[in-house]
């Protein structure tokens, strides 16, 4: 690596990351600063340095930026920021495979980046000897710089289109690069040279490449040796186990079947219509009761299928009483998904609902991975490992979606068993759905009470409106995404 030339790039990194960010907020500014820092890096590391992590994080970075600038939402800004510390550790260490190893790189960094910072700052020396041969050149300049400001100021008195330009040209040279000094611009300048540092100078953490080696997804028997051991006493004890594995997993199969028989009848066949809270109570309970299960399953299973019981003989009958039981769970996870689309199927989309349905996502894929692990006798890390990778995964895909415009498109459009509600559409929801409101402002009277008073919906409509101008006055196109952009549009004449 090119410490010269990293060290030029983190000083131009935060002179941009000053430039995009000070009194702005996330837009295209975060698209444009991703792509030079992936530049960085393509420009630092050759191919053969780079990972398969790493180019999957940063090409997931990379997505993720995109889906800020195009839908802004919460989800999608606090996955780039998870995705930008994964992509960076992983991109520094190619060992590295866990996926929580990649973001720990980064934050372990965070305590040798300062050093490296005041290493760079006491090679000044150098710097300053370059500054002094600036300094022969800028003597011989004066003369020509001189005469050249009062032609300047000649054709700037006597051409008035000339004068204008020139105005114009210096605006904008001037509030792009935002000359005001403050104790603040101060403070936000130390901060991009900290963030860019950390994100391009290398710190390697050893003891995580390690850790990552010394973990394997597939168990391995180990046999101990021991003076005066007693066979037949360890193979006793080892059944005895078992023994009371097979207890345990049967008698939580029995006691999960009669849960998903009493879901079966009453959730999948004979639901009855409930009142709004008893439904809602419904739906959670139902998925803490599955987060519960699932957790306890994965437990278990872990504790039991950890070491030498995996490898015990006569072991089919736990698989099989502990496959049942993974079975068993994806049928709860199931009727809870059946509980949730009950509840939309009353009163239509929501965060959690939605939240639910991706939750149960993840079951579904973490009960694989678990049959997996009994099957093919997969370690713990095995396990975590790849369902931290899918939640990534499913999270990155999760965030390609604008949800405050699904919600409000759905809810409008959607015949639902209860009478719309229109206060959650206006105030539960962020101003990016303010387009949908106005364009669908008679299919939304249409679905309110007949004796709904049109002064509160023009209110409701108006506090969003007020709201999304006044966002407007305070950033610059920096700050363009297209969810502000669209509602404008929509605004016009309004």
């Amino acid at each position: 690596m090119n410490q010269k030339k990293t060290t030029n790039l983190v000083l131009a990194g935060t002179i941009l990351f000053h430039l995009l960010f000070w009194k702005e907020k996330m837009g295209v500014n975060i698209l444009l600063f991703t792509l030079f820092i992936i530049g960085a890096f393509a420009s630092i590391y050759s191919k053969k340095e780079i990972s398969k992590a790493a180019i999957f994080t940063t090409a997931c970075t990379l997505l993720l930026a995109t889906m800020v600038v195009v839908n802004h939402s919460i989800l999608s800004m606090v996955m780039f920021e998870i995705s930008f510390v994964s992509m960076i550790g992983f991109i520094h260490q190619k060992e590295l495979s866990f996926f929580f190893y990649g973001a720990f790189q980064s934050l372990l960094r965070l305590e040798a980046i300062p050093k490296k910072i005041w290493k760079e700052i006491s090679t000044l020396e150098e710097f300053i000897s370059s500054w002094k041969r600036s300094l022969a050149f800028a003597r011989i300049s004066i003369l020509p710089l001189l005469v050249l400001g009062i032609f300047y100021g000649l054709y700037y008195s006597a051409n008035p289109k000339f004068a204008t330009l020139s105005t114009q040209t210096w605006t904008v040279f001037f509030d792009l690069f935002n000359w005001h000094f403050s104790i603040g611009n101060m403070l936000f300048f130390i901060l991009g040279m900290f963030i860019v540092g950390v994100t391009l100078w290398k710190a390697d953490i050893p003891h995580l490449v390690r850790l990552n080696h010394s973990h394997s997804e597939t168990l391995v028997r180990v046999r101990k040796k021991r003076e005066f051991s007693n066979p037949p006493l360890q193979i006793l004890a080892l059944k005895k186990q078992y023994q009371s594995a097979v207890l345990m997993v049967a008698s939580l199969n029995f006691l999960l079947l009669l849960v998903n028989l009493i879901d079966v009848r009453f959730v999948w066949f004979d639901f009855e219509e409930q009142p709004a809270y008893s439904l809602k109570n419904y739906v959670h309970e139902g998925t803490y009761l599955l987060i519960a299960s699932i957790l306890l399953a994965m437990g278990i299973i872990i504790y039991y299928f950890r070491g030498n019981l995996n490898f015990y003989k006569k072991n089919k009958t736990l698989q099989y009483f502990t496959y049942a039981w993974i079975f068993q769970n994806a049928i709860l996870a199931y009727s809870v998904g059946m509980r949730n689309y009950r509840y939309i199927e009353y009163h239509g989309l929501a965060y959690k609902r939605i939240g639910v349905v991706i939750f149960l996502i993840a079951v579904i894929f973490g009960l694989v991975t678990m049959f997996k692990k009994v099957q093919e006798q997969r370690s713990f890390y095995y396990l975590i490992n790849r369902n931290a990778w899918a939640v990534y995964i499913l999270l990155v895909l999760t965030s390609l979606v604008n949800w405050d415009v699904a919600i409000t498109r759905y809810n409008i459009l959607t015949e639902t068993k209860r009478t719309l509600d229109i206060d959650f559409l206006a105030n539960g929801i962020s101003d990016k759905n303010l387009f949908l409101l106005k364009k669908y402002n008679n299919e939304i009277k249409a679905k309110l009470p007949s004796n709904y008073p049109q002064s509160r919906l023009d209110n409701l409509y108006a506090k969003k409106k007020f709201h999304l101008l006044e966002k407007r006055k305070k950033y610059s196109w920096l700050s363009w995404n297209y969810s502000d952009y669209r509602n404008y549009r929509a605004l016009e004449g309004y």
